[in-house]
């Protein structure tokens, strides 16, 4: 089908701004084509796998489900950026349940992130310092941490949907909890009940968008979702402060919590659940294909009577053309050299057998994957930076080495959030299409250089060029990463595998801010940016040099899979 709609596509070219409805009959025969040539059956039972993007498809086409029709109303344009835009919004137009988890991503962000303005305030209200306040933060990434790989375990268990409507409604306990919290410890406690509720949301949600897409457009997929996070991201704190005037501290926790319980509700109504979705689409390929073994099998069948009637024939042919006797001379000797050697007390026919090899785990082999053990070291160093130097270190140098006032640095701060939102889903569309490596390793050194421009410079408006070139590098590795993760880790133990991949990211956001600020007080912010950028650059080099691409890994699995089947069933 991918040709034929090639094909049209390169037809409906031809003929700048008309469309195909609006031409002759060769453009209706070319969609008569490629709707004739669509498979007839769907291959996962009436779960809608992430079907973006046919053209992608080529080696994968037999994983998707019913194709909607291939309409192109294209208009002659130059303008790139139009056809990007055109091209995201078919994207999410295709995929129902890519916007509904994203929707419910972006309601978690939203509620997460309108307690940024408040909750250093509401901790302060209780008497206690600036480390104590800083403590109801580290509580939630500790409980995150501690969750990351049991909520991939209960993923794998129990499903997918439990978690995208557990995780919410916890959340909303552990905010409307603390906005009721009468002492510091409450408030302690109840900080960590909503850190729980954000690891089960967050590994049913990348579970979720792993079991619907393909290596194809797995990038896009993660990226929309976290598209959908930044926007929350965006709009939170504004709603958070303006309540936090308006109706006082205690508010935004209300507020949040019902917009959690919102999305809990959602995720039950809306959702399906799709654990064993690509297993099944395994076994239903492998049936499909053992069909054309099965008439192989009573052709040989066939065969085999016409050879026994043939052998029937034989027995009564004359001595002279049966078997000769030199033949049943070797048979006799090599009974009886089976015999002798049975009756030797050495003979062991359990030795004579060959040893089976014990496969190992697949939770261990996961482990063991230089794959995967050099894509958590860069998440881990991701992480490290962005909540080490992008919001501990930039804040410090810009205020108090190129005296930057507080209005202009959040009004930065905010401008390299757009650039984060605009820059993600393009960046997808490369990893996609390129691969996931050609977007990870620039995009890191791009990090790198960005923090060594910050160290070196001297000038204010350099200082402010390389946060937005941080910005730009940080944009385009999105959710690379995680697609990168997803491609190498076995299907059997994908939240197993997500689970210990968030958790290297949680290390990373634990100790890369305390470890960066002392590098900080023992020498200088200066100094503690270029030791992050080193880091960061032997870590991606470590990365490229190591790691494959898993452009088509995916895709490969399964057809080699597929082929075993049939000649299984053969």
């Amino acid at each position: 089908m991918a040709p034929c709609l090639g094909a049209l596509e390169r037809h409906v070219r031809s003929f700048g701004h008309r469309s195909v409805r609006q031409d002759s009959t060769a453009g209706q025969r070319l969609i008569g084509r490629a709707i004739r040539r669509r498979p007839s059956r769907s291959l996962l039972k009436g779960v809608p796998v992430c079907t973006a993007f046919r053209d992608d498809a080529r080696t994968a086409g037999h994983l998707f489900p019913k194709v909607a029709p291939y309409h192109l109303e294209t208009h002659q344009t130059q303008n790139g950026l139009a056809k990007l835009v055109v091209r995201v919004l078919k994207f999410l137009a295709e995929n129902e349940r890519l916007l509904v988890v994203a929707a419910s991503t972006m309601i978690m962000s939203l509620s997460h992130t309108a307690l940024r303005p408040v909750l250093p305030t509401f901790a302060k209200s209780f008497g206690v310092g600036a480390a104590a306040v800083g403590s109801t933060i580290s509580v939630y990434a500790i409980a995150r941490l501690m969750m990351n790989l049991p909520a991939g375990m209960l993923a794998d268990r129990y499903g997918r949907k439990p978690l995208l409507v557990w995780g919410p409604l916890i959340t909303a306990l552990g905010m409307i909890g603390c906005g009721m919290s009468g002492t510091f410890g409450q408030l302690l406690a109840w900080r960590w009940v909503t850190g729980i509720g954000s690891a089960l949301q967050m590994a049913g949600a990348q579970l979720f968008l792993t079991d619907i897409s393909l290596s194809t457009n797995r990038a896009r997929t993660l990226g929309t979702n976290q598209a959908a996070s930044l926007m929350g991201g965006l709009v939170g704190p504004a709603v958070g402060g303006l309540l936090a005037d308006a109706a006082g501290l205690r508010a935004p926790f209300t507020l949040t919590g019902c917009a959690a319980l919102a999305a809990a509700v959602y995720g039950w109504v809306r959702l399906p659940e799709t654990m064993g979705l690509r297993a099944r689409a395994a076994t239903d390929a492998a049936v499909a294909a053992a069909e054309p073994a099965a008439s192989r099998a009573s052709q040989a069948e066939t065969l085999q009577a016409e050879t026994s009637g043939a052998e029937e024939a034989a027995k009564e042919q004359p001595p002279d053309l049966a078997v000769s006797g030199q033949q049943i001379t070797a048979v006799k000797v090599a009974d009886a050299a089976v015999d002798s050697l049975k009756e030797n007390s050495t003979y062991n026919p359990r030795r004579m057998r060959p040893k089976r090899r014990k496969e190992r785990p697949s939770w261990l082999l996961l482990l063991q994957s230089r794959d995967f053990g050099a894509i958590a070291l860069v998440n881990a160093l991701m992480f490290a930076t962005a909540n080490g130097s992008r919001s501990v270190l930039m804040p410090l140098l810009a205020t108090q080495s190129f005296a930057i006032s507080n209005t202009v640095l959040g009004l930065l701060y905010a401008l390299m959030a757009v650039i984060a939102l605009v820059g993600i889903m393009p960046a997808a569309f490369v990893a996609d299409k390129l691969g996931r490596k050609w977007t990870i390793v620039p995009s890191c050194f791009g990090l790198a250089g960005s923090l060594l421009l910050m160290a070196v410079t001297g000038r204010q408006e350099l200082f402010i060029g390389a946060m937005m070139l941080y910005a730009v590098a940080n944009s385009c590795i999105g959710a690379t990463p995680a697609a990168f993760a997803a491609d190498v880790m076995p299907q059997s133990v994908s939240g197993f595998g997500l689970g210990m991949f968030r958790c290297a990211g949680d290390i990373g956001l634990m100790v890369g801010p305390a470890l960066l600020g002392w590098i900080a007080d023992m020498t200088s912010v200066q100094t503690a940016l270029q030791v992050n950028a080193v880091v960061l650059v032997a870590a991606v080099s470590y990365f490229g040099l190591a790691a494959r691409e898993t452009k088509h890994l995916r895709v490969q699995q399964h057809m080699q899979k597929r082929a075993a089947a049939a000649a299984a069933a053969t």
